[in-house]
């Protein structure tokens, strides 16, 4: 069974993107942000690509918003980087996430479908294998 990942976040930090990634429109929000990771078994140095939707307005409001992100490896003889995209919810209040694998590169098949938590607070991704579950009370602590 592949392994289960486990990403710090380098730089910049989520908490520290500028304010002109977030684009308002009548539904709500939209956020882009995007980070630097290390891997931390292997030490792979990987970028991070996330948009969120928050659908907040006069009459609905979301105490979570819509998260899709990829996750790129260094790409190799200009070919596509290997890849995962990993989709779930983002809590307004603690800035944790969950949810699961979506799609990825054969490198990542065992993947798709597999659960993630991020612990805001460590700036930790924790992306594990299809059929195996991730400690979410102890990925995300302070949630």
């Amino acid at each position: 069974m592949a392994p289960t990942l486990s990403f710090k976040i380098n730089a910049p930090a989520p908490d520290a993107q500028p304010e002109q990634q977030q684009l308002n429109d009548n539904g709500g929000n939209w956020q882009y942000l995007d980070a630097e990771a290390t891997e931390q078994t292997s030490g792979d140095e990987v970028k991070i690509v996330a948009m969120k939707r928050d659908n907040s307005n006069g009459t609905f409001n979301a105490t979570a918003s819509m998260l899709t992100a990829t996750v790129m490896y260094a790409s190799q003889d200009n070919e596509v980087p290997e890849h995962f995209t990993i989709q779930g919810l983002h809590d307004l209040k603690s800035n944790n996430e969950t949810g699961s694998v979506s799609s990825g590169s054969p490198r990542f098949a065992d993947y798709v479908g597999g659960p993630f938590s991020f612990n805001f607070a460590e700036k930790v991704l924790t992306v594990a294998p299809r059929g195996s579950s991730i400690d979410r009370k102890k990925a995300v602590e302070s949630y």
